[in-house]
């Protein structure tokens, strides 16, 4: 059982699910994304929506656009529709599921964001770390 993924601290409930990063056999990929879970299934599988904005030349003006993806929903997580969720890629785990959700985020942007910088401040210690090696072989 890992204890914490990416800087998420792992569920209290346990389950047996294979396809769990907690709890099963899944490894995950530092590629992390937000958004907000939109549908979700009976199979542990979820539609997670982001909204972004972009520039169109012609008006001058920016606009909405949105993108949708299918990942795992492992059950220790308790993940319900509207909640905020921390999304990070893993091997393929079925024809449309290549993203597993690791956890909760709370209703603020701000609590999303200081999970998001911790993270990030994790991965730029790893690359620091790394290079170190490399200049002592």
């Amino acid at each position: 059982m890992m204890n914490e993924i990416l800087g998420m601290k792992a569920p209290g409930k346990e389950c047996q699910d294979k396809k769990c990063p907690f709890h099963g056999q899944l490894r995950v990929k530092e590629e992390l994304l937000r958004g907000i879970i939109t549908k979700m299934d009976i199979n542990h599988t979820a539609t997670m929506v982001w909204y972004r904005t972009h520039y169109v030349p012609k008006y001058e003006r920016y606009e909405k656009r949105k993108s949708c993806l299918r990942v795992h929903n492992p059950p220790c997580l308790e993940i319900r529709i509207g909640d905020n969720v921390l999304v990070a890629k893993t091997r393929p785990l079925s024809k449309m599921k290549h993203h597993v959700i690791i956890g909760k985020l709370g209703g603020s942007k701000k609590e999303a964001s200081k999970v998001v910088a911790k993270q990030q401040a994790m991965a730029e210690k790893r690359k620091e770390t790394k290079e170190v090696e490399n200049e002592t072989n």
